[in-house]
């Protein structure tokens, strides 16, 4: 799906986003979005850049722990949900609505201490480019926190959890939201990821080294913690 085919899937769905993940999650996806938040905010008024922000969840907690952030996406209803959410929490949020595939960036080299990356990576066709990209945006000792839905490794446990997620997941979504789209989408595109090793290798030839890594839902989710490498 290019780049414009996935901003308009996601303009179409951004009023239930939400919603709907947290009914699939159970409710366990908010507690991993503060892991991400307390993983990319190591100080007050740390810099932190939400990339691929979504309705803005994950940038919105780390301005709830004291972060300076920004919001960016390729989705202008999107960030309009996030606004919305800051407004909830009391919080404020830079938002800017771009291309972050692009192969020029429009945020200065070094300006963040953190860039936060929750469940976007799948989506990429050349995901290694764009890690490195973000990379350069990060000033010295600052850090790339990644949440993705990820293949399970073998189990009784993540078997039943597969089933749920690759298999009903598609077809509750449908029920809740009336898109399958989006929601067959999100499944497929978790095999362009694979399981939690290989996205540790896809960082790792992107530049990064990887001093955090934890699995969550079952182990169909992994959160990583990673430093650009000098």
């Amino acid at each position: 799906m290019d780049a414009e085919a996935a901003r308009s899937l996601f303009d179409a769905n951004a009023a239930g986003y939400d919603r709907v993940n947290t009914l699939i999650s159970v409710g366990l996806d908010a507690r991993w979005r503060r892991w991400v938040a307390r993983r990319a905010v190591t100080r007050p008024g740390a810099r932190v850049l939400d990339a691929f922000a979504g309705t803005g969840l994950v940038g919105v907690e780390c301005a709830v722990l004291g972060a300076e952030v920004t919001l960016a996406d390729a989705s202008p209803r999107m960030l309009a949900r996030a606004s919305a959410h800051a407004a909830e929490r009391g919080v404020e949020v830079c938002e800017i609505v771009t291309d972050l595939t692009a192969e020029v960036l429009p945020l200065e080299p070094g300006s963040f201490d953190a860039v936060t990356l929750s469940f976007g990576i799948r989506y990429l066709d050349e995901p290694a480019g764009v890690l490195r990209r973000l990379g350069s945006l990060l000033a010295p000792g600052g850090r790339l926190v990644v949440l993705e839905f990820v293949r399970p490794t073998a189990g009784p446990v993540t078997a039943a959890a597969s089933l749920y997620f690759f298999r009903l997941l598609p077809r509750i979504a449908s029920r809740l939201a009336g898109r399958a789209e989006l929601y067959g989408y999100l499944v497929t595109s978790v095999d362009r990821v694979g399981h939690v090793r290989d996205l540790e290798h896809l960082l790792v030839s992107a530049g990064y080294g990887v001093t955090e890594r934890r699995t969550f839902g079952f182990g169909l989710v992994a959160g990583l913690v990673c430093h650009p490498r000098a």
